[in-house]
């Protein structure tokens, strides 16, 4: 699998754990978010109709996005402040199929608190209610195996 369709496989993981619902309107939201870094946000692209910019799903494949593309950079430069310096073969098992693997074990408790602040940071950003911030948050941890 490609890197593009492993990334997209698991930001429509998430869409489906957190809002099953919005599930077709993947290839649009993918269409109305930018990932840059500096830049983070939706409505870009095709552009986003105001009354989904809050939607959950929206900020599950943002989010979704964002952890997959920092699993890549730290899978590239094996970033040991993150990644358990034994785990970095199975960090890139995972972003070749992220359905298939699980990241228990992989990431140290910084890698942890950063992927969890990423949530954080993009549900704000997409400015989803606190209840479903909570819900994303527990579909990251379940998707990427961290245990509770």
């Amino acid at each position: 699998m490609t890197e593009a369709g492993a990334q997209k496989e698991f930001a429509l993981s998430l869409l489906t754990e957190v809002a099953p619902d919005e599930a077709e309107f993947v290839d649009a939201y993918e269409a109305a978010i930018d990932t840059a870094p500096a830049n983070r946000r939706v409505g870009t692209g095709f552009g986003l109709p105001p009354e989904l910019a809050g939607a959950l799903g929206v900020a599950a494949v943002l989010v979704g996005r964002v952890i997959f593309d920092k699993l890549l950079e730290w899978s590239g430069e094996v970033a040991k402040k993150f990644v358990v310096d034994t785990a970095a073969d199975r960090l890139k098992r995972w972003i070749g199929a992220p359905a298939k693997e699980s990241l228990d074990g992989v990431l140290t408790s910084a890698g942890r608190l950063e992927i969890l602040s990423i949530v954080d940071r993009d549900a704000e950003r997409v400015g989803i209610s606190a209840e479903g911030k909570e819900r994303l948050r527990r579909a990251v941890i379940k998707q990427l195996g961290l245990g509770a």
